[in-house]
């Protein structure tokens, strides 16, 4: 893959500047996107880190984006958004049993086939290696290539049909955060009157708008049966030594 341009060398270089300052990157995300992320359940993640970090585990973040984590690899498809290494999740540029864990969040909806996805990363992954996975389950279409929703039952599946073991699953971003992207998309298209320009500002402005509702999400993830009204879903999952055969008996 060829290197970058210069300006695409310098937006990168920008970029990288922003995301040293914690607070300068909350700004800027904050006057782009808006309060967007809501609040989530991290539990699951935290956990994983903690131990990460007690063992000394060497981490993929596989599809890094614009959201950079110290402490691992991050690796993406472009150079835009400045990753350490660039690479296809299908055909990753390390040897195999490299990683201790891979996490990947926002990504596998994107991909065509996510089962081949996850099949041919984790040969990355060493066995007993550990996968954190989001997933969207109720949420709009947010991108051009956007393929995939899973209800947590189904993603299981997909994770062991791909030779991966199912550690746990739950809700990341509930019932209020899907009703406050479900509704911000649909006043933004209904009030844009199909003016493509003024759609976005709308959107944007919104945002602010309808935030007061992710307040509700920390009370309507404790309800029983909240997970059916969930935005996404996040996975643990573990890759297995495979199972040697039998000898044969004489």
């Amino acid at each position: 893959m060829s290197p970058p341009s210069l300006p695409r060398r310098l937006r990168i270089a920008l970029r990288r500047r922003v995301r040293r300052h914690p607070k300068l990157l909350a700004l800027v995300r904050l006057a782009k996107y808006g309060p967007y992320r809501g609040l989530v359940d991290d539990r699951s993640r935290d956990a994983l880190l903690v131990r990460a970090r007690a063992e000394g585990w060497r981490i993929l973040y596989l599809g890094s984006g614009g959201r950079r984590q110290r402490g691992m690899i991050n690796l993406d498809i472009t150079w835009d958004t400045g990753p350490d290494v660039v690479g296809d999740g299908l055909c990753l540029p390390f040897a195999d049993e490299t990683f201790d864990a891979i996490f990947c969040e926002s990504v596998i909806e994107h991909v065509p086939d996510p089962e081949a996805f996850l099949a041919a990363a984790s040969r990355s992954l060493k066995y007993g290696g550990h996968w954190y996975i989001e997933v969207p389950f109720l949420c709009p279409r947010h991108a051009d290539a956007d393929f995939q929703r899973w209800t947590v039952e189904g993603f299981r599946e997909a994770l062991r049909r791909t030779g991966l073991e199912p550690v746990s699953g739950g809700a990341h971003t509930g019932p209020a955060f899907m009703l406050f992207w479900v509704l911000r998309e649909w006043l933004s298209l209904s009030l844009s009157l199909g003016i493509r320009r003024l759609f976005p500002l709308l959107f944007w402005g919104l945002g602010f708008l309808l935030s007061p509702l992710l307040l509700l999400d920390p009370l309507l993830m404790r309800l029983p049966r909240s997970d059916g009204l969930a935005s996404a879903f996040c996975h643990v999952a573990r890759r297995p030594r495979p199972a040697r055969p039998d000898r044969e008996h004489p």
